[in-house]
């Protein structure tokens, strides 16, 4: 809070690279979805208008679900963790889940 309160910004550019998720293929950290946005929503907190950019990320089934979790959390919904069937449906399986298992990899 503390860079908030020195600078005061009047807008945050936020760019929620996926590439620290856990599962990435050139990443080097191990974040559930959950943990990835807890950053989005401790920027919110602020009340300050804030654009969320997507970015890196090279497991292209996490990405979609980075962003699409990130962008309800920003605007305070709900999403349900189980996908809806849709055309890339297959993608996302073996579980068809939002949420991805985190694994036991040490983070470098």
């Amino acid at each position: 809070g503390k860079v908030m309160e020195v600078f005061a910004p009047g807008a945050v550019v936020l760019q929620c690279g996926a590439d620290s998720l856990s599962g990435d293929r050139l990443g080097c950290f191990n974040l559930s979805l959950k943990g990835h946005a807890d950053c989005v929503e401790f920027v919110k907190s602020f009340g300050v208008p804030t654009l969320l950019l997507g970015g890196g990320g090279y497991t292209l089934r996490n990405v979609p679900r980075c962003w699409t979790y990130e962008t309800a959390v920003m605007l305070g919904e709900d999403v349900k963790d189980e996908l809806p069937y849709n055309d890339y449906f297959e993608y996302f399986g073996p579980d068809h889940r939002l949420h991805l298992p985190v694994s036991n990899m040490e983070n470098l």
